[in-house]
């Protein structure tokens, strides 16, 4: 399945709304989306992307066609910290386990390291959330560990995992 990396814009929305309209998304991102999604959210999670001056991140729309079937976000470290990115990546629920994941990660990072001044990559999944571990694999990426009670969500606490890209 062929795909691009595209930059975000405002005829997203309703693919958004849609794709994100699934409480197994919801319950395994990092940052808040509401369940069901509601337009005020999805409009205001764009427009972020959109006006993004990509000095502190990449954003991208994951593109197929004219279709958005997911986003990745790249957001570099500060301080001492610098030289690191943190990634963050979503699928709608009918594109996830193709391999469209590690495909769409390999190419973000490819991006981040040959047009930024950075040297690591992190990612950090849900301890549980087995696609997301494998995709990073599958992308390159190396598991550091694990950092255990360290998310609290929904009234649990999670533990999750580290992974890492180093620049070549």
């Amino acid at each position: 399945m062929e795909f691009t990396l595209e930059k975000w814009n405002n005829s997203y929305l309703e693919g958004f709304i849609t794709a994100c309209s699934d409480s197994h998304l919801a319950d395994n991102m990092c940052e808040t989306m509401p369940y069901p999604m509601d337009s005020a959210f999805a409009a205001e999670y764009i427009r972020e992307r959109m006006f993004n001056n990509e000095e502190r991140q990449l954003c991208r729309a994951v593109v197929m066609g004219d279709r958005l079937i997911g986003s990745c976000d790249v957001v570099f470290g500060i301080g001492v910290f610098q030289k690191n990115a943190e990634l963050s990546l979503w699928l709608a629920k009918e594109y996830r386990g193709q391999g469209i994941g590690s495909e769409v990660i390999s190419r973000m990072c490819r991006l981040c390291f040959d047009s930024c001044d950075i040297i690591r990559i992190e990612a950090h999944p849900y301890s549980g959330h087995m696609q997301a571990k494998a995709a990073l694999e599958k992308a390159g990426f190396i598991h550091e560990g694990i950092i255990h009670s360290a998310i609290f969500k929904n009234d649990r606490i999670y533990d999750y995992d580290i992974y890492a890209l180093l620049k070549k």
